[in-house]
């Protein structure tokens, strides 16, 4: 009777994820192009190992028909590469590409600047590192430890009521800037300085607003759209403030994306 009610629970999720994906997300894998399955999806058990040899044999699959896995990498690459995840073992989170990821390449054999950018790109692109080139500040960074970006992030983006200790700001003379962050979703620089301890603070924000997690609200503040309330009051009025309704109840959108839709939406006003 058990298993009859599990295999009747997993066919429910797959009826479910199967109207999500109708229509959409052709480049999805799903069992039943890898191996005989009638789930559109890998349910898992980490407890008994359910199906998770299974899963492993569909991502080796997947691996050996991507094309890009057979590109050769010369061993300069690859010494390259090592020798930059070798500073994990320094507990270093990033490095910076001006000075420390050039000398290591200029010690392995890779002196060219060129060369050294192009091997970046192949392994930010295979996930073993992390460099984004869209703009200088990002350029300037080479991330080992993507932990260290999602721990920067979170810090910021948190539910303020659960997280936050408002001690904490409030003996720094910051808890003013602590409130308006979480109860506006407006962070003043102090704020952002203080809770990322002058940590790349450039980086930070200039990744947030390439990823539309942050825009600039005005010279003193930033908006932060996911710390944005459902309803906001107006202060000593007792008035709702302006509301604004989009219906996508017709389509799929994603997490996250009306929130990066606010920025595009603040970044043009402010430019106006």
């Amino acid at each position: 009777a058990d298993i009859m009610e599990e295999k009747g629970n997993l066919q429910v999720i797959d009826k479910i994820l199967r109207e999500l994906t109708k229509g959409s997300f052709a480049q999805i894998r799903v069992p039943g192009e890898v191996e005989v399955d009638e789930l559109i999806y890998f349910p898992i058990d980490n407890r008994e190992r359910f199906r998770i040899d299974q899963l492993r044999r569909a991502v080796e699959q997947c691996a050996r028909d991507d094309q890009s896995v057979l590109q050769e990498v010369s061993i300069r690459s690859m010494a390259f590469l090592d020798s930059i995840l070798s500073e994990k073992q320094k507990q270093k989170a990033y490095l910076t590409f001006s000075d420390e990821v050039k000398q290591l390449g200029t010690n392995v054999g890779v002196p060219s600047a060129r060369e050294q950018e192009e091997a970046l790109a192949f392994f930010h692109e295979r996930g073993f590192l992390i460099h984004m080139t869209s703009t200088e500040i990002l350029k300037k960074i080479v991330v080992i430890n993507p932990q260290w970006l999602i721990d920067a992030l979170s810090k910021v983006i948190r539910d303020g009521s659960i997280h936050i200790d408002i001690q904490e700001f409030k003996t720094v003379g910051l808890e003013e800037d602590a409130r308006s962050t979480f109860e506006t979703a407006l962070a003043s620089r102090d704020f952002l300085e203080h809770v990322w301890k002058g940590e790349q603070i450039e980086f930070f924000i200039d990744l947030m607003k390439r990823t539309m997690l942050l825009s600039e609200w005005n010279r003193e503040f930033y908006l932060i759209p996911s710390l944005l309330r459902d309803t906001y009051m107006i202060p000593e009025t007792g008035i709702a403030g302006h509301r604004c309704v989009y219906d996508f109840s017709s389509g799929f959108l994603p997490n996250g994306v009306f929130q990066r839709l606010l920025c595009l939406c603040v970044e043009l006003s402010s430019r106006n």
